[in-house]
């Protein structure tokens, strides 16, 4: 069976975070769409959501629309979208607001954690019998 490249979002307000999670990611494989917005993002899920595979978000997005908003948006078209979110300030907040079977990786972080954690949810999402 030929191996797909999987598409991974990324919502990241910071640029230069933004950069190294894409340099990443690709070294890991994995193909990479960036959005500066939770609107971005929104955006991007609407237009290739049956592409994208996996979902990692900052919590902070600038705008009163959050990263919570985006993953509740991806998981509204896939029940079972991988999500890692990324925060300094609000892993409070994960437990009531964030998606059931996410991720959060605690602000400042090394990407590999971040790419780790997706490979967790993805590995888990396709294990045959789950």
């Amino acid at each position: 069976m030929e191996k797909t490249s999987v598409l991974v979002l990324i919502a990241e307000d910071q640029a230069e975070i933004g950069d190294v999670l894409k340099m990443s990611f690709e070294d890991g494989g994995y193909d990479v769409l960036i959005a500066a917005t939770a609107e971005e993002a929104m955006a991007a899920l609407d237009s290739r959501g049956e592409e994208v595979r996996a979902l990692v978000t900052d919590i902070k997005l600038g705008s009163s629309t959050t990263g919570w908003d985006v993953a509740r948006h991806a998981r509204e078209m896939k029940p079972d979208m991988p999500v890692v979110y990324m925060t300094g300030s609000e892993s409070n907040d994960w437990p009531s607001l964030g998606v059931p079977n996410s991720i959060l990786v605690p602000k400042p972080f090394a990407a590999s954690q971040v790419l780790t954690a997706v490979s967790q949810l993805l590995n888990a999402s396709s294990t045959p019998g789950a």
